[in-house]
């Protein structure tokens, strides 16, 4: 039986999307693979497992990879990931939906790259859900720093307290802790909208 989110009188419910919306977990392991075959750095599930974060510097940094790679490793992340298409993890469409159908307003905080975050909203009709999508580099810093969820707080005008923030990461609670909003760490979903 897959876990319950009943949500809090909330007047926003934002996301993350990468392991929370989208089942991308597969294709960020094989994208990462061919980033560090071509920089010559071994990588491998126990290395993806122990070091992942959705803050890539952060792994960059875990597994050593110098600082002046860092650009070139972002250029053949967004190389490989083209040929990816994740799906929508089981029941996110449900959710969006009944989170829609609440009136409650949607935002999405990732720190994917736009272009492609748009291109895989786009690509599931979720483009016109959400009322505000923050995504790697649009905030000063990233997660788990608070700033991205910060600023697409500020895009729906609404304070920490009005919201409720939904991931699948440590550094997703934590952003959220810091932020300030009441804050989810749900792999798995079903919801249910408190009324």
């Amino acid at each position: 039986m897959m876990p319950t989110l009943t949500l809090r009188p909330a007047q926003a419910v934002l996301f993350d999307l990468d392991g929370t919306l989208l089942d991308s977990r597969t294709s960020h392991y094989r994208v990462y693979q061919h980033v560090f075959a071509d920089l010559g750095i071994r990588f491998d599930h126990a290395v993806f497992t122990q070091h992942y974060s959705p803050n890539w510097y952060l792994l960059y940094e875990r597994i050593g990879l110098p600082r002046d790679r860092w650009p070139e490793a972002d250029q053949l992340w967004l190389h490989y990931y083209e040929q990816e298409t994740p799906g929508p993890r089981t029941g996110a469409g449900q959710v969006l939906a009944a989170v829609r159908g609440s009136r409650r307003a949607l935002g999405l905080v990732t720190s994917g790259e736009r272009a492609r975050v748009e291109r895989d909203l786009d690509r599931l009709g979720w483009v016109a859900l959400f009322d505000a999508v923050v995504c790697g580099g649009d905030a000063p810093r990233m997660k788990p720093h608070p700033d991205p969820l910060r600023l697409a707080l500020s895009q729906l005008n609404l304070s920490p307290r009005a919201a409720v923030y939904v991931g699948d990461t440590i550094e997703d609670v934590q952003m959220g802790k810091a932020a300030g909003t009441a804050t989810e760490l749900i792999p798995l979903m079903i919801l249910t909208a408190s009324p």
